[in-house]
Formats: structure tokens, C-alpha cells, sequence
């Protein structure tokens, strides 16, 4: 019987203490909170400010603050119960701070930290620790994050002096909408960008989402070539600003080149099945192996043997190379343009593939067939020559029938 009375005691006093600490509880608030910045962009941080009130009309001891938050705040920059000590009834005059990393990989979303307060009072019957739970919500933007790669280039490898389409693909890997992103493009040395716009703007970009730019470059050698990608690009709401620059490396192999000149006369009006020479040097760094040549001519310029071969042309060698053409009678002298289009093999490339590139190059026509004249002129001459040699044979012949009269 004595125990059960004792137990019914403690139990007693429990409860009274539960009913005691109920009537105690939330009597602590805050007041005047502020977060800056609001809203806050993930990576950055945010201060959340306020003042304790005290609703008790009496003191409050042993004050402690904790907060507490969900993933991926608190998680990630814990904050330890700040010791509070005495809370003075009513307002108390002291500001708190407190600064929350907020992680770079924070989704865009409204998030809450609970400040909870614990504290005793003292009365003449007993102490009594009661606490208070005051939450505090902000929004936090997504940080956006943009990254520019390349892809689908054509041709699949870039040889040295020949061009090569880029799609460059701009995305958002971040957690928030990026907004006017502006992306410009430069090469390093020894590559050229080709196209005429070399930066464009995006006006929105969402997580996730990507947006497609070609880009037309030429390398002017081997080597380790990239292009220069600047990106500047704001948070949803335009409150901050990012700037980031990447480098793509771009593979050049090597590969031949061509230049072109003349060799030998120019053929004439009227002229038929006349040889046109040219001469065609490997400016590149690559051999070309099988090359073949064809000749492409304007009026009144007709090619009768419009191809050529040559087996093969090392870097720096030169080959000459002849086409036979005619000119129509009709024809007006000067210098007309034509097209040498080549097409060859080279080690660098697979064994199958076939290079192909083209130069522009003129013939000049005279105002005659300058292998006709030639043979007019040894004709003239040729006459002129009988012509003398059988006037000296009369004279030499007369001279002769005379003496034998006498």
C-alpha cells in the first residue's frame, strides 16, 4: 500500500510538471526577422535576423537557441544551440544573426528553419524547463550553371587548312533558369572562326534545357588548337550575375594542300587540241597519294582532256600537269578563269576516304594560235628562202649562156 503510494505521487507530479511546462511553452517568439538576400541563389548565403521577445511576465534563465532545418540546409552547414542566458520580459533589444550556406546544388524552392528556444523558470514551488518552436521560411533561386560542348562535328576530324562545321550545344546543368546568357566564341592560334556571327544571346534557359549554335572553323596547322567559349549569364530574377569561360579542344590531322601556276604558252584564237600546262605544288603536311586532277573551263575555253593523274606528291614537291583544250574562233582574247578540282589519299586518313579541294586558277588566250603562227612563219620563210635561191640560180644560169656565145 505504501508503494502504490509513492508511485501515485511521482505520477502526480509528472503530470503536473507536464501541465506546468505546457503552460510555459511558446512563450518566447521572434520579432522583426528579416533574411537577406531574399530571395538567396543557391551557392551564396543567406542572414537571417531578429529579435527575441518574451511573452512571460517574468524571466526567463538558461536560454539556449538551436535551429533546425530540412535537406539540404542544415545538413550540409550545421549550426550548434547558441547560448542565449536571461530573456528580459517583453522585447529584448539585442539583435541575432545567423548565416546559412546554402549549397549549389539547392533546388529552387521555399525552405524553413525552425528556431527552437529552451529555457527554465523559477517559481517558489519548483524549476521549469519549457521550450519554443518559431519557424522562419525564405525562397531560394536554383543556381543555374551553364556549359557549352561540341558535338555532331562535320567532317568528323578537322584537317589542317580546310573547314569544319561545329554544333556547339549550350546547356543548363544547374538547378535553376538561367536568363540572358550571352556566349561568345574564340579560337586560339592557329585556328580561325569562319563564321560571320562569333557570339549569340539566349534570352531563357531552363534546367535542364539546351539550345544548339553551328560554328564554321578552319585550322591553319597541327597542333593543340581550342576555342574560347566567355559565358555570361544571370538567376531567374536577374539578381545575380555568373561568368564562366571553358575551353574545347579541337583534334586537327594533317593534310595536303595545293598551289597552283602556269607553265608554257598561252594558246590562241582559234586553236585546236593545244596543250595547257600547269604547274601543281603540296603546300601542305601531308602526302597526297593518287591524286586526280580535273580541269573546269568557261567559254570560249573547251577542255578536250580535262583530267590528270599524278601517283603521288610529297609536302613541298611539285608536278606539272597538262590538259589539252581548244578556243573558239569567236573568242575574245584575255584571261579567263578556271577550276582545278583535286581529289587524292592521304595516310592520315582512313582507306577508303577520299580528300577532295579545289583552285582557281586563268588561261590566257592571244589573239592568235600561237602554234600556228609559228608554223606560218617557218612556211614564209621557207618560201622566201626557194624564192632567193632560184632567182641566184637564173642569174648564175644566164651567165653562164653568155660566156658560151662568145
Amino acid at each position: 500500500m505504501k508503494m502504490q503510494t509513492i508511485f501515485l505521487a511521482l505520477a502526480i507530479m509528472a503530470v503536473m510538471s507536464g501541465i506546468a511546462s505546457a503552460q510555459y511553452a511558446n512563450s518566447v517568439s521572434l520579432t522583426n526577422v528579416s533574411v537577406s538576400p531574399n530571395p538567396v541563389v543557391a551557392g551564396g548565403n543567406a542572414t537571417v535576423r531578429f529579435q527575441l521577445y518574451n511573452t512571460y511576465n517574468y524571466w526567463l534563465y538558461g536560454t539556449t537557441l538551436q535551429p533546425t532545418g530540412s535537406y539540404p540546409l542544415l545538413n550540409v552547414s550545421p549550426l550548434n544551440s547558441h547560448p542565449i542566458g536571461v530573456l528580459d520580459p517583453g522585447l529584448n533589444a539585442k539583435y541575432y544573426n545567423y548565416t546559412i550556406a546554402i549549397p549549389n546544388t539547392t533546388p529552387s524552392g521555399t525552405y524553413t528553419l525552425t528556431f527552437t528556444a529552451t529555457y527554465m523558470l523559477y517559481s517558489t514551488q519548483s524549476t521549469e524547463i519549457a521550450t519554443s518552436s518559431m519557424p522562419v521560411s525564405f525562397y531560394v533561386q536554383g543556381r543555374p550553371m551553364i556549359t557549352t560542348q561540341a558535338s555532331n562535328p562535320q567532317p568528323s576530324t578537322l584537317y589542317t587548312g580546310y573547314n569544319q562545321t561545329l554544333s556547339l550545344s549550350v546547356q543548363n546543368t544547374g538547378y535553376g533558369t538561367a536568363r540572358n546568357v550571352s556566349v561568345t566564341v574564340s579560337g586560339s592560334r592557329g585556328l580561325n572562326i569562319l563564321s560571320s556571327v562569333k557570339s549569340f544571346f539566349i534570352s531563357n534557359l531552363t534546367r535542364g534545357s539546351e539550345q544548339t549554335e553551328p560554328i564554321l572553323i578552319s585550322a591553319n596547322g597541327t597542333g593543340n588548337p581550342y576555342l574560347v567559349i566567355n559565358t555570361t549569364y544571370y538567376s531567374a530574377r536577374l539578381n545575380k550575375r555568373f561568368t564562366g569561360t571553358q575551353r574545347i579542344n579541337i583534334s586537327v590531322a594533317p593534310s595536303a594542300q595545293f598551289t597552283i601556276d602556269s607553265e608554257g604558252p598561252s594558246p590562241g584564237i582559234g586553236a585546236t587540241d593545244v596543250p595547257v600546262n600547269f604547274r601543281i605544288t603540296n603546300t601542305g603536311t601531308s602526302p597526297a597519294e593518287q591524286l586526280q586532277l580535273n580541269l573546269e573551263t568557261p567559254y570560249p575555253v573547251t577542255p578536250i582532256a580535262s583530267s590528270a593523274y599524278v601517283n603521288g606528291l610529297q609536302p613541298g614537291a611539285s608536278a606539272n600537269v597538262t590538259f589539252l583544250v581548244s578556243i573558239d574562233t569567236a573568242g575574245v582574247p584575255g584571261n579567263y578563269p578556271v577550276t582545278l578540282y583535286e581529289q587524292w589519299k592521304q595516310p592520315s586518313g582512313s582507306v577508303n576516304q577520299q580528300f577532295t579541294g579545289s583552285n582557281n586558277y586563268f588561261v590566257t588566250v592571244g589573239e592568235t594560235n600561237s602554234a600556228a603562227s609559228t608554223y606560218e612563219t617557218y612556211a614564209i620563210v621557207i618560201i622566201v628562202v626557194l624564192v632567193i635561191l632560184a632567182i641566184v640560180y637564173r642569174r648564175r644560169s644566164g651567165k653562164g649562156r653568155m660566156k658560151a656565145k662568145k
